[in-house]
Parts: structure tokens; sequence; C-alpha cells
């Protein structure tokens, strides 16, 4: 299986910075890209612009972070997995990210590394526009920041012919809602203590205009101090569509 690593699409998620180093050269079946390096030199999110909010990008633009997502866009079409690191400061937050057109090796793969709550991206992310993309979100605090780890598996795994797992492993969840500092506000949302992946109220759905049950994500991320965090709700069945 031919694998690209992506890490510091974000340049001060430490991370995929740390797991795309070790893994550079190591495997002939893994190629490693750093996302946004100027950004990653300048330990900063983002240069002008989030780099994961801009796709698919343009190649030809003078923009740096837009014509690095196009560049990237082009460059994820040669392989069977494109695995894309993310870091979150919020605790118990890890999870993956796919577009609604990923193929089903995605889910699967999400389950190979043990991360059994899988996102549905809607918004520009690099997700949306290729198909093969998994986003890996780990939190800073959790078990599974560990460089080596992550490693031996992306190894493993790019030796695997096929991956087999039980879907039911998977609670698939869709991205319906970014919650801005302004709702949070409104809403008084810093006094509700909300949890990652644990249901909001009736009352909290409706005051920011989504269906309930719904599950927030990334609260008081100090990654993204300009949101309060995001809002999911659960995708009910898998088709070929969605994963």
């Amino acid at each position: 299986m031919k694998i690209l690593v992506i890490g510091g699409m974000h340049g001060n998620e430490p991370l995929g910075i740390q797991v795309v180093k070790k893994l550079k050269n190591k495997n002939n079946s893994i190629d490693t890209i750093v996302g946004n390096e100027l950004a990653v030199k300048a330990k900063k999110r983002f240069i002008e612009r989030d780099l994961n909010r801009v796709f698919p990008g343009d190649i030809r633009s003078k923009d740096y972070e837009l014509k690095r997502a196009g560049q990237i866009v082009e460059l994820c079409s040669n392989y069977d997995i494109v695995i894309d690191f993310h870091n979150t400061h919020c605790p118990e937050n890890d999870c993956s990210f796919i577009g609604d057109k990923a193929k089903p090796l995605l889910r699967n793969a999400s389950a190979f590394f043990g991360l059994n709550r899988v996102i549905v991206a809607n918004y520009d992310c690099l997700n949306k526009y290729a198909p093969n993309c998994i986003s890996v979100e780990v939190s800073l605090g959790s078990t599974m920041m560990n460089v080596d780890w992550w490693v031996d598996k992306i190894t493993e795994l790019a030796k695997a012919k096929n991956i087999s797992v039980d879907k039911n492993q998977i609670t698939l969840y869709e991205f319906v809602y970014r919650i801005s500092l302004e709702d949070s506000k409104r809403l008084k949302l810093e006094a509700k203590a909300l949890k990652a992946f644990k249901p909001i109220s009736r009352k909290i759905a409706d005051g920011l205009g989504v269906e309930s049950p719904a599950y927030p994500i990334f609260i008081a991320d100090k990654y993204t101090p300009y949101n309060f965090g995001g809002l999911l709700t659960k995708k009910s069945m898998y088709n070929k569509e969605q994963v």
C-alpha cells in the first residue's frame, strides 16, 4: 500500500511534524511531506490563511497557502491513502476526519489506528477534496501522543494488502456547526462545561439552530482561540457515498 504522511498542516501542532521527521526515507512505500513549511518554521498555525480551510487551493496562485493547498491536492492523487496529522489541546478529543466521498479504506484505517470516532467534514479541508485522505486528530494529553507507536502502525499499514474491521466499532458523525465566540457569549456556554462527544441539551442545540442530539468537539481549544468549538451530529448508516 502506498502511503503519504502529512505533518504540519498547522505549523504549531507537533505530533505530525515529529512523525514525518522519523518516517522520512524509512520505507519505500511511505512518503512524507510537511504541509505548511513556512508556518512550521515560524511555529505558527498558518502564515496568512489557515491552510486546512482553503482547499482545493489554486496551484497558480501567488498566495502561499492557496498555492500550497493546490499542490497538496495534486500530490494526494498518487497514493492509496493519505494520513494527515493534527493536534488539539482539548482532552478526550481523539478522532479522525474523512470527506463525504471518502473511500471505505479510510473508515477501516481509522479503526486500525484505534480511532473509533469518525467525523465527516463538509468544509474546505483536505478531506473534502482528497477522498483517500484521513485526518488524524490527537489530544496533546492522550496516550496516542506517541511518535514511535504511530511510526510502527503506519509501517504495518503499508505492508497490509487490505484492512478488515468490524464496522460496528465505528461511530460516524458529521461536522455541522462551528460555534463562534459570539454564540458562546450569547448562550453563556463557558458555564455549561461542555464535554467532547457528550450531547448538549436540546435548549442549547435550538439556540444554535442545529439538530438535536448534537455533540461538541474542540471546546475552547487554544489552537483556535477565534472559535469556541464545533458541533457534530451522528450519521445513522454507512453507504458508499459517505464512507
